[in-house]
Order: C-alpha cells, then sequence, then structure tokens
C-alpha cells in the first residue's frame, strides 16, 4: 500500500475508535487490518472497492455491526462466520466474485438489504428463505437459473432485482409476498411465463404466479401476425387468399388497421391436434399512419413483409420497412413475400439482405392473390415460423385463457371498467386484482386498450384497438386539418367523429395525446396533431439568432440507423410545455418557462441525424430536461442503432463551424480512466477540449463543480441586486443592460439550482419506478419542544414538512401543517443524516423561489427561510454531522443518502406512511413527467404537465412568442 493511503488508513482507524462507523473505501487494501479486531463497538464498516481476496475469521467478532460494506473486492469465498452478525440490517457484496454463499447467511435474520448483484452464483442456500426482514434483495447478473420456493418466506420484501439471469420460470410462492412492490426481470428468458404478463407489471406478474398456483394451467396456441408493406402492395388480398376469400381487383386501400383470426394447424406431429389462432393485423401502408403502427409492433410477432414485383424491392422500399422492423422489433422473424406477379421477376439482392438484416429475414417467397399461385407455400411457412415464436403454447392459467377469450370474442368496441370486471368474473376470474393482472396483460398484447390509472382514459377499456386508429386516421386523413397547419378544432371533431357521443370524442383525444400524436392547446377544445405539421419551417432563425448573443451553446447529436416515424414528432408533442409556436415535422424551436433558455430540435433524415442544441445563461439543464426526453421516445425503438456523438464546439479558420464529433462513449471513457482525462484534441480544429465541458448537460454534473458555480452565481446575483437596489433608493437611472444582466444571471441561477434538485431526486430514488415513488421525498426537519404534544407533557418532538419538488423551486407544500413525532434517540439516527444530506441542497433553494408561486410566495419564501435556520440549528447540535470544514465535502448530492434504498431513506419512508396512512402528502400531487421522472408538485407546478400551454400567437420575426 502506498504511504500515503497507510498515513490515511491509520488516521481513520484512529478516529473510528471514538465513533461507530469506519469508512476504508478504495484505499488499496490487499488485507484488513489488525487494528480493526479491538474495534467491536463498530455499526458502520465499509471495505469497499479494495483488493481482498480472503477476510479475517476475527471480523466474525464485531458483532455490533449493522452496515458492512464489502462489495468490488476479488473475494475468493464468503467465511462461515458471516453468521455470527446477527445485527446486520445492509449487507453489500455486489461485484465480489462470489461462486456460492454459505448457509450460516441465514442467520441474518434482521437484514434489510442485501446486495448480491454482479457475481457468479450458481445457487442459493437453503437457509435464504430465513431471512424474513429482507426489504431490498439485488440478485442482478449472478447467473442464477432458478430460485428456491422459500423466497415465498420473504414476506416483507419489497424491492426485488433479478435483471440479467438466466431464469426460465419463477417459484409460484412469490405471488403471496404481499409488499412486494417491484420485480426487474429485464435481460431473463422467462420460457414458461408468458412475456406480455412480465411487460404488464409487478402486480400483473404476481397475480399470475398466485392464479397458476391455485388453479389448472392450460397452453395457449395463439400469437400475432403483422403484415407491413407500402400502400397497393397487396397485404388485405394476401390475408383473403390465405382464408381462402375471393380475390376483389379493386379491393380498397386499408385506412390504419384490420385485425383478422387465421386459425392453422401445428406443423409438429407431436401437436398435430392442435390449431394455433393467429391474429393477422393488416396495417395501411401510407406512410402517415406509420407512426401510428409503432404502438402495435411487438418483439414477439411474426412479419410479413408485402412487397410488389413489378414495382420492385427499390420503389416498395423494402430497406426501409426492415429498418422499422429492426427498430421496433429486434428479434422478430420476418417473411418476405413478393405479390403481382407478372412479366418482372420477384427479383431482390437476398445475400445483401441477409447481410445487412442476420437472422432476420428467415424466408422469400411469392404469391399471386389472384391465381392463388403460392399462397399454399406461404400459408404453410407461416404456420411454420409462427409455431417457433416464444408466445405459442406458453402457458397460462385456464380461468385467465378462458376469460381472454371470452374478452377477444366479445362484439363490444368498448365496455366501462364494471363491465370488463363482470366479463371476467362471468369466466372465473373473481379476484379485483388479478382481474387488473389479466386486463394489463391484455393490453400489453395488443388486444385491448385500458389505463386504469389515467384520470381521463380510465374511464374505459377499449376492447377493439382497430376501432380507435380508425378513428384517428380519419384526423390523419383529412385535408381540412393539414390545412390549418395542423389544428384539430371542435369544428373538425363535429366532422370527423359525427357518429361518435361528446364523451368517446374526448376519449379519443386523450388517446391520441397518450400516443404523442396530438397535444391540446391551453383552452381545450383544439389540438395540435404533430403528425400533421408542415414538412418546412416556419421562420425560425432570427429567433435562434436571438439567442446566441453573450450566451454559451450545448450540443448534443444522435447517429441512427434509420429516422423511425415519429422523431421528432412524439418527442413535439412530449415536450410540448416548452413550445415556442415554432415547430414542422423535423424539428421545433423550445423555450425553458424563465425566458432565458431556448432549444433547437432537428432531425435530418437524409443524414439520419437528431440534434438537440441549447443555448442560454447555463444551457446544462435544460438541455438534460430534453435529452431525457428525447431518450424515452427512442425507447419505443429497442432495436433503434444509436450513436451519441458532442458537435465540436470550436470554430474552423475562415470561421465556419468545426464539422468534427466526438463519440459520446469515447469521452465517458476518459472520464473513467485513472487518473481521468480532462483534454481531448479535435483533429480537426486542432486544438484541445476540456471533457468534462464538453459533457455538460449530458452526463449528471460533477457535484463539487456544480455547487461551486452555484455558489458563485448566488453571490453575482447579491451584488449585482444590492447595486439595482441602491440605484433604485438614490433615484438614480435604471441601466437596461444592469438589469437585463441581472436577469439572465438570475435564470443562471435558478438553472443550476435546478440542476442541483434535479440529481438530488436521481440519487434519493435511484432506479425506482413511479409505482415505487409511494410518497414525496423531499422533507424538511427541525426540532421543535411542545408543552402538550401528542398526548405527552413536555416533550421533543420532530416536525417534517413536505416540499413541492419542482426541480429548482423546491418549497414547502402550501397549506401544509407539519407531522409531528416524538423524538427518540433512533428516530434522530435516520432522521439528522437525511436532514444533513437534504439541508445541503435545500439551502440554496432560498433565492430562486421568490415569485413563481403565486400570491403565497412571500410567505411561502418566509417559511422556506425558517426550515432552513431550524434544519441548521439542529444539525449543529451534533457534532458528527456538522458542517465539515473541508470545502471538498460540502453540499453535493454524492453526499445525499447513497441510494434511495439505504437504511434512513427506507425508514423514512415508512415514518411518513405511518404519520399519513391516508396519502394526503399535504395536497402535493403525484407527476409523472414527459421526461420520465416522478415529482410530487404543488397545484401552481403540476398544472403545466397536465394542461397544454396556451396556442403561440403569431411569431414575430427575431422574437420568441411569449409564454404562460
Amino acid at each position: 500500500m502506498p504511504q500515503r493511503y497507510e498515513e490515511d488508513v491509520q488516521q481513520r482507524i484512529a478516529e473510528a475508535r471514538s465513533t461507530k462507523n469506519l469508512d476504508l473505501s478504495s484505499v488499496q487494501l490487499t488485507e484488513v487490518p489488525g487494528e480493526l479486531a479491538d474495534l467491536t463497538h463498530l455499526t458502520h464498516l465499509s471495505l469497499r472497492g479494495n483488493s481482498l481476496t480472503a477476510l479475517p475469521e476475527w471480523l466474525g467478532n464485531l458483532t455490533e455491526l449493522t452496515n458492512l460494506d464489502l462489495m468490488v473486492n476479488p473475494l475468493d469465498e464468503l467465511p462461515g462466520w458471516i453468521g455470527n452478525l446477527v445485527n446486520l440490517t445492509d449487507l453489500e457484496l455486489n461485484a465480489s466474485q462470489l461462486t456460492s454463499l454459505p448457509e450460516s447467511i441465514g442467520n441474518l435474520t434482521r437484514l434489510t438489504a442485501l446486495f448480491l448483484n454482479e457475481n457468479k452464483l450458481t445457487g442459493l442456500p437453503s437457509s435464504f428463505g430465513n431471512l424474513t426482514s429482507l426489504e431490498l434483495l439485488n440478485l442482478s447478473g449472478t447467473g442464477l437459473t432458478s430460485l428456491p420456493d422459500s423466497m415465498g418466506n420473504l414476506t416483507k420484501l419489497n424491492y426485488l432485482v433479478l435483471k440479467n439471469n438466466r431464469l426460465t420460470d419463477l417459484p409460484d410462492s412469490l405471488g403471496y409476498l404481499t409488499n412486494l412492490s417491484y420485480v426487474d426481470l429485464e435481460g431473463n428468458e422467462l420460457s414458461d411465463i408468458p412475456p406480455e404478463v412480465v411487460a404488464a407489471g409487478t402486480e400483473t406478474l404476481l397475480a399470475f404466479l398466485r392464479e397458476r398456483s391455485a388453479s389448472r394451467t392450460t397452453r395457449q396456441w395463439s400469437s400475432k401476425v403483422v403484415f407491413v408493406g407500402e400502400g397497393r402492395a397487396g397485404k388485405t388480398s394476401l390475408i383473403k387468399s390465405l382464408l381462402d376469400e375471393p380475390f376483389e381487383s379493386n379491393e380498397s386501400s386499408t385506412h390504419g388497421l384490420n385485425v383478422i383470426n387465421l386459425d392453422l394447424p401445428h406443423p409438429s406431429a407431436d401437436h398435430a391436434d392442435v390449431v394455433m389462432r393467429l391474429s393477422t393485423w393488416d396495417f395501411g401502408g401510407q406512410e402517415i399512419y406509420h407512426a401510428t403502427h409503432q404502438f402495435f409492433l411487438t418483439d414477439r410477432s411474426l412479419f410479413v413483409l408485402v412487397w410488389d414485383a413489378q414495382i420492385g424491392w427499390e420503389s416498395t422500399k423494402l430497406y426501409y420497412w426492415l429498418d422499422m422492423i429492426k427498430a421496433r422489433a429486434p428479434r422478430a422473424p420476418v417473411i418476405l413475400v413478393a405479390t403481382h406477379l407478372g412479366p418482372r421477376p420477384a427479383d431482390l439482392p437476398l445475400a445483401d439482405l441477409h447481410a445487412a438484416y442476420p437472422g432476420v429475414v428467415v424466408a422469400s417467397m411469392e404469391a399471386d392473390n389472384e391465381t392463388r399461385q403460392g399462397v399454399a407455400a406461404v400459408r404453410d411457412r407461416i404456420a411454420e415460423e409462427a409455431a417457433r415464436l416464444p408466445l405459442m403454447g406458453v402457458i397460462w392459467p385456464e380461468a385467465w385463457l378462458n376469460a381472454a377469450e371470452a374478452v377477444r370474442a366479445d362484439p363490444r368496441n368498448h365496455v366501462a371498467p364494471h363491465e370488463m370486471a363482470a366479463l371476467l368474473s362471468e369466466r372465473g376470474v373473481t379476484d379485483p386484482g388479478h382481474q387488473r393482472g389479466l386486463t394489463d396483460a391484455l393490453h400489453s398484447l395488443g388486444d385491448v386498450l385500458a389505463y386504469s390509472d389515467d384520470p381521463e382514459l380510465g374511464d374505459m377499456v377499449v376492447l377493439r384497438p382497430q376501432w380507435v386508429t380508425d378513428y384517428i386516421s380519419r384526423v390523419l386523413d383529412a385535408p381540412a386539418v393539414r390545412q390549418t397547419d395542423a389544428l384539430f378544432t371542435k369544428a373538425h371533431q363535429s366532422e370527423l367523429w359525427h357518429d361518435l357521443s361528446a364523451n368517446l370524442r374526448r376519449h379519443f383525444v386523450a388517446l391520441m395525446e397518450r400516443f404523442d400524436l396530438s397535444y391540446r392547446t391551453d383552452d381545450g377544445t383544439s389540438s395540435i396533431v404533430v403528425e400533421l405539421l408542415p414538412w418546412d419551417p416556419p421562420a425560425y432563425e432570427e429567433a435562434w439568432a436571438a439567442a446566441e448573443s453573450a450566451h454559451r451553446e450545448l450540443r448534443l447529436r444522435y447517429r441512427l440507423h434509420t429516422v423511425p416515424p415519429g422523431i421528432p414528432t412524439w418527442f413535439i408533442a412530449r415536450e410540448h410545455r416548452f413550445t415556442a409556436g415554432l415547430h414542422w415535422r423535423s424539428g421545433a424551436l423550445l423555450r425553458h418557462p424563465d425566458g432565458e433558455h431556448t432549444a433547437l430540435v432537428t432531425v435530418d433524415r437524409i443524414a439520419k441525424t437528431a440534434e438537440l442544441r441549447v443555448r442560454g445563461p447555463y444551457p446544462q439543464d435544460f438541455l438534460a430536461i430534453l435529452k431525457d426526453g428525447f431518450e424515452q421516445t427512442l425507447r419505443r425503438y429497442p432495436g433503434l442503432e444509436i450513436n451519441r456523438t458532442v458537435p465540436c464546439p470550436g470554430t474552423l479558420p475562415d470561421g465556419a463551424e468545426c464539422t468534427h464529433e466526438f463519440p459520446h462513449d469515447q469521452l465517458k471513457a476518459r472520464l473513467a480512466r485513472t487518473p481521468p482525462r480532462e483534454e481531448v484534441e479535435c483533429p480537426v480544429e486542432i486544438s484541445d477540449h476540456n471533457v468534462r465541458q464538453l459533457m455538460q448537460g449530458i452526463e449528471p454534473p460533477g457535484a463539487l463543480r456544480s455547487e461551486e458555480l452555484l455558489t458563485e452565481t448566488r453571490d453575482a446575483v447579491r451584488r449585482m441586486t444590492n447595486v439595482v437596489e441602491r440605484q433604485r433608493q438614490d433615484g438614480a437611472v435604471q441601466h437596461d443592460d444592469m438589469l437585463r444582466a441581472l436577469e439572465q444571471m438570475e435564470a443562471r441561477q435558478a438553472s443550476i439550482a435546478a440542476e442541483q434538485q434535479r440529481a438530488a431526486l436521481a440519487a434519493w430514488r435511484g432506479h425506482q419506478t413511479s409505482q415505487q415513488v409511494t410518497c414525496p421525498s423531499v422533507v424538511s426537519v427541525s426540532r421543535v419542544t411542545r408543552r402538550r404534544a401528542l398526548g405527552m407533557v413536555r416533550g421533543s418532538c420532530f416536525q417534517l414538512r413536505l416540499y413541492c419538488e419542482a426541480p429548482g423551486q423546491w418549497h414547502p407544500a402550501p397549506g401544509h401543517e407539519p407531522y409531528e413525532v416524538r423524538a427518540t434517540s433512533q428516530l434522530e439516527a435516520t432522521l439528522l443524516p437525511y436532514a444533513r444530506g437534504l439541508f445541503k441542497i435545500l439551502r440554496y433553494a432560498v433565492p430562486v423561489v421568490g415569485g413563481v408561486i403565486g400570491v403565497a410566495s412571500d410567505d411561502l419564501d418566509k417559511v422556506l427561510k425558517d426550515d432552513i435556520k431550524l434544519m441548521k440549528a439542529l444539525l449543529d447540535t451534533t457534532s458528527e454531522l456538522a458542517e465539515p470544514d473541508d470545502p471538498a465535502d460540502i453540499a453535493s448530492m454524492n453526499t445525499l443518502v447513497k441510494a434511495q434504498w439505504d437504511a434512513e431513506f427506507r425508514a423514512m419512508r415508512a415514518l411518513l406512511e405511518q404519520l399519513d396512512p391516508h396519502g394526503r402528502w399535504g395536497g402535493l400531487n403525484k407527476i409523472l413527467t414527459p421526461e420520465g421522472d416522478t415529482l410530487w408538485l404543488c397545484e401552481d407546478h403540476a398544472r403545466p404537465y397536465r394542461n397544454a400551454l396556451p396556442a403561440a400567437p403569431t411569431p414575430v420575426p427575431g422574437q420568441l412568442p411569449p409564454v404562460s
């Protein structure tokens, strides 16, 4: 061990003799120092990130330990004495190269969090079911092929991570873990559980396992066959030929979607009595429909790509369609079928196609729909490939399968939720939880559209998705809507949806928004249909150039193997709260509500690129928000090949922009080196650039630098504010440039605060899903003494006040009376670390809250300042938690509780749920943002996420229209 590490280790050990904590992380240990044998009073010990291959037996004598961190060490084995540490509540063994666990691990019955991810386990010991206090268990990337039935004993388990293993099934006993709110199964080949059940979420998965254990099971012999291709290629005629229906020479073009069942015998002799029911999905080939198709294309389908032999494979865009399928359903097999056979042979570069799409194209065939030449062969090949699909023959609970068939056979287009429940009950699925699970599974299959948690869509279950697409297609086909620059008005609704009730019209408008096909204007009477925006951009250049003066610009470019439908139109719809009224089919100008930050998103379909550019006093936060939103859009295409690059910010000698792009992965790799490579040379401009600056807004900010910038900016704002105030008092003439500079500096300050607060929430919540975020995370903690509190005569209490979590604008929930709970030493140990982490972020919110929350802002600002003062007083009473002298350790989101599942955070959540069992949360609203974040917001800050921004007025060249 180098001398500097040796001295550091000895100093830490010496300090630990008077405390309960010892952190020896990443100090290049090859063995545990013998001095630790005397520290039997320790409760927290971290040895993470060293080079330990073995652990001394005397470590088993440290029986007071509650937290032991051994992650990222090349341990040969976990010794049996680990079972002596019976007080452990948190044990971190991730990335430790373990191949097995000792039976004695079952002695750790107080464990609440166990991290075993990224090891090489082949199984779990039989005693594993004894860990009945576990709330969090991470087993990702361990190579497990099965789980023991005793997992059903872990009745307190709340969070189970199983991703990237080799599991094919799960024990039914997991279905009875009533506290289990999240199971992560990504990267497993679960052949014995229908993938649509997994896709529908944890609640559905657990309901399926319970139903499977309690009833008979049967195999489902059904799947989906999707017919795609250009308009007039013969898709509908081919389906009719497969069904032995008469040929129609003047077959009308499909508008939207048609779904027809095709029954075929199973090709295997082992299943000679099985008839497969194939649901054929016939999509309209016109380009305007392509964006709506994407919601029904799944990786578990067979694709039949139909092309016109007389037009040729190039004119029928064969490569385009294969790119679309690869992007949306990368593992789905594709059968190519040439139709319209005639003088021109059905010739295509099959070898090139196989090379470009390896394993995708499984057959190339010909079929004439009029003469029926080749139709029988196509039918046989469809049966052969469908029989191999992962859904074919999957085991379902018999009651679920019967109920699913009843839903598919029901002739109605839609039903109310209570009617859906009655339909399922009639076929034996009576449990409400199981009913919801089955409905969600059918939604994942594409059989129904059900959004039970959506306040606008939850009052209806659509039994015929094609019914919806038919009505949406009317809008996409309507010249009147196109002629009004994509504005879909009430008059258009009355004309195009004249046969729908007012309630159904509202539902369809909400569905279009859910699909990111449109967004509503402020009065709720009209919508902007993004798929009908004009191709030619409006005059946005002057407005974009006006945002450049004295501002920084950050850029992120995406290079795609194809530009699929919905990019960037879906993104424009998702981010409509930032609209500046300047948008077109392949781009948009966006503006942050602060009025100081402007963004430009553009897509070049020829170059197959998409680019985000943001200008402003501190563009990092706005870029981060838009990047998250754009990445959410890209996730709809799991097979899309994406290369992220950062354009060089330099200029060439002639003043032109540098053409070089730095690969994002390479920039990340440079910073991951030890020591980091902070500089990178541009080979075109021939100059060095700071890597961290290139990555601003793309990667999370460096905690220390972010705080330094915030401190500097806050001080500058105070100085400038004082100057302006003195001028005002002296009656001096105000200088517009001084006021403008102050506005920009305040916007910079707010953006940096927002960046810190977004990062803080992300650190707390880690990988929680929306369903797991059950209560607010921003909670101030202070101590009060009551003469009479909670029924006690005299007593010290903790006050917990909830905060609105609007990034950059954290403030006390309006009108919320703080919760009070009697102060105990145990509670203090939980709340003080939490309070310290929050205080470090919260204290910077004061200067940016005023004026953002309406009439109550002054009162809230005072409450915020009082909270911060009380929190500081509370923390100052505890030397262990007092503010450190070392500025390098001050106030970073990385010194917050390190993950949402740390003991302190979980205890805080449990305490809040105890204090507010009805989940009223001071009137805060749970909002899932378009960027995928979950925030608890006051009514004012929730409104922009619920409603579209006002329709923008006609923009003045060089000037952005106002934003509400």
